[in-house]
């Protein structure tokens, strides 16, 4: 038993030593030991294991790559959503953003920000448990990724265990961070798969994302992958106690053994932020790897709890992008597409051009104001950057290039698609085609909103067999989907009976659904998946969504007149109620949203003013609207309490004229935990 305890005494010991020469080694390219002296502690640790199969642990340094490949890749919920970030594209994006940082954080003067630059590689989140880790996702859609475990173990530099000798560690915590490959390691893996006859990447960005994307973790661990770590998802603290800001969050990360970006810096106010952006700006060139721009943080873990969020975005951070690369190409043709909502757009096609890596060939001209702003006509020689690095866009036309023979660009007379009836409403640049889903190319377009991934998520109904179902006149709305046999999906090119009866499970398990996914999913104007939440949030169930009024609307936060005239618009067409109806008799069942009937809280209507310490004001109103309170944004006669945190507005004085309840934080969070 003595002999078995030191055994297994020696084996964590093994981890340790490796774990820290490999961090030293990987992470910070200071090596600690000489390399025989590294792999002597390797091979006795493979021998013990060898001897000692029960010691052989899953977070063994031995173990980066263990596993089998796999057959396909793992649905995995975040336990916290991975949040995209806003962007800044100059000076006074970000004085904008700092202004409403100010704005929300009264009393304070200047901001301390966490400062680091933005990585263009792939986010992942590695998930630990009492300090081993669990499992590691890719971002995905921001609440479910894939499970990429068995990849993200052959990284070096990202621990299987975490360093801790001195600190408490917490039950689970999912760490945030960057997975990439540096430029020299690029351009020699592209040379190598070159010879070899195998695929090269177009850019660093795609060849990470492909390594990880493999199931066979051999090939992920013969690619140079590396990581950064960066921030905090979901965290069970147990006697874990959380660092106080962002930058001490780095630093606690670094003592772990995971590596952060060594030029991640603090700064004292916007001011500095500007001369940081600079300073990475000018090196931005001689780094050794890609990046994109810079990410700027509230540095107070506090005061971004405070802050809280809008949508898929935090409002205690912003990117501040680096200018678009540009590429010079010339116009093919420009042709109009439909939208959804039977907005036309005109798109230009051009002679496909390179820009930062990506083949680019279409560019959105938004509308016809930009045509003429522009002056773009077909022939044209043009010069196009990717905006934010994502977006092919337009920015100017060289004149001197122009053919005597080239016309200017006219709008359309009749919608391309159905030849109906167009319009331009007033306010607006954009024509809209009237003839909404009797047009096709509408139909087609909000057939594929309905079934995406944010919608009703019905996997295998892509663009192209939409397409082909509105074309063979199987499907002419959302509800005709529900309505498919088997027989009438075999007709389709490319279906056998296998796939044919994994689509009408995909479409049968539709059903099932959340009521905000549902309200998103019909495709009404101005609303958006944050908005469609807060519908749910407040209707409960799609019957009260159904007769909603102007009233209603109004009264919640974030819901104004432009949002509201489009809602009842949808809601006063008898066609559309219609669809609704045939949708849950068809057995669509969008999940009603529970709220407690015998709270304090139920039926009462809820006014939040100021700011908190303990809860985001977002969280605060959603968890008062899950107990049945009314959350409304103005203080008038019908409101029953005010929630007050610090440095409240005017709202707290006419609560207090009209001789409204008052509840401080402290005692608002006790009712709604009771």
């Amino acid at each position: 038993m003595k002999e078995s305890l030191k055994i297994k005494e020696r084996v964590i010991e093994l981890h340790k030593l490796i774990n820290f020469h490999s961090y030293n080694y990987h992470s910070l390219d200071s090596p600690s030991i000489e390399d025989h002296e590294y792999d002597a502690l390797f091979n006795e640790l493979l021998n013990l294991e060898a001897e000692y199969p029960r010691y052989k642990y899953s977070y063994s340094p031995s173990q980066r790559v263990g596993s089998e490949p796999l057959e396909g890749f793992v649905k995995v919920e975040h336990l916290a959503p991975m949040l995209s970030l806003d962007n800044a594209f100059n000076s006074d994006d970000m004085h904008d953003f700092n202004k409403r940082i100010l704005d929300r954080l009264t009393g304070k003067e200047a901001i301390s920000y966490s400062c680091e630059p933005k990585l263009d590689g792939i986010a992942v989140n590695l998930l630990y448990k009492n300090g081993y880790i669990e499992k590691a996702t890719t971002r995905g859609d921001g609440k479910v990724g894939e499970d990429i475990t068995h990849n993200v173990k052959t990284i070096n530099s990202i621990p299987l265990s975490l360093m801790n000798d001195e600190s408490e560690l917490p039950n689970l915590i999912e760490i945030r961070g960057e997975v990439f490959i540096e430029k020299d390691d690029f351009d020699s893996n592209n040379k190598k798969a070159a010879k070899l006859g195998q695929k090269t990447f177009a850019n660093p960005r795609n060849a990470a994302a492909g390594s990880l994307r493999q199931l066979d973790p051999t090939v992920a661990a013969s690619r140079p992958l590396k990581f950064f770590a960066h921030g905090i998802g979901f965290i069970d603290k147990g006697n874990f106690e959380l660092p106080k800001s962002q930058s001490d969050t780095l630093k606690l990360y670094k003592a772990w053994g995971l590596p952060t970006n060594p030029l991640s810096d603090v700064v004292s106010n916007i001011k500095e932020c500007e001369d940081y952006f600079e300073k990475v700006s000018n090196q931005r060139q001689k780094l050794p790897y890609e990046i994109d721009g810079v990410v700027f943080k509230v540095n107070d873990l506090k005061d971004q709890i405070t802050l809280g969020q809008v949508s898929r975005a935090p409002r205690w951070a912003i990117a501040r992008k680096f200018p678009a690369e540009v590429g010079t190409t010339f116009v093919k043709k420009i042709s109009f597409q439909v939208g959804r909502v039977g907005s036309i757009t005109p798109v230009a096609e051009f002679e496909p051009v390179n820009i930062g890596g990506v083949i680019v060939s279409h560019a959105s001209i938004h509308n016809f104001d930009e045509i003429e702003r522009l002056d773009v006509r077909e022939g044209d020689t043009v010069r196009v950057k990717r905006a934010g690095d994502v977006i092919p866009q337009i920015i100017s036309v060289d004149i001197g290039k122009r053919k005597k023979t080239s016309t200017e660009v006219q709008p359309p007379d009749s919608c391309p698609s159905c030849d109906g009836k167009l319009i331009k409403p007033d306010g607006e640049a954009i024509l809209r085609c009237t003839a909404g889903l009797s047009c096709p190319a509408q139909k087609c377009e909000s057939l594929i909103h309905f079934v995406s991934r944010n919608a009703l998520n019905i996997d295998g109904l892509g663009e192209r067999i939409i397409d082909l179902l509105v074309e063979r006149g199987l499907v002419s709305n959302f509800a005709d989907l529900f309505k498919l046999k088997k027989d009438d999906i075999l007709k389709l090119d490319g279906f056998r009976d296998k796939s044919a009866t994994n689509l009408l499970d995909s479409i049968n398990a539709a059903k099932d659904t959340t009521l905000a996914r549902f309200i998103y999913s019909l495709g009404i104007r101005e609303v958006g998946e944050a908005t469609a939440l807060n519908l749910a949030l407040n209707f409960n169930n799609i019957a009260a969504f159904l007769v909603a009024t102007e009233e209603d609307l109004l009264e919640i936060n974030d819901i104004g007149p432009v949002a509201s005239k489009f809602i009842l618009e949808f809601l006063s067409k008898k066609e559309n109620i219609k669809l609704v109806n045939d949708l849950l008799h068809l057995g669509v069942s969008p999940e009603d949203i529970k709220i407690e009937d015998n709270h304090p809280f139920s039926s009462k209507s809820i006014v939040i003013t100021g700011s908190f310490t303990n809860i985001a004001r977002s969280q605060l109103k959603e968890e008062l609207i899950r107990v049945g309170a009314r959350v409304t944004s103005s203080v008038s006669a019908k409101t029953d309490f005010l929630v007050s945190g610090e440095k409240p507005g005017s709202k707290l004085k006419k609560a207090t004229d009209l001789g409204i309840k008052i509840l401080e934080e402290e005692e608002a969070l006790k009712l709604l935990q009771d």
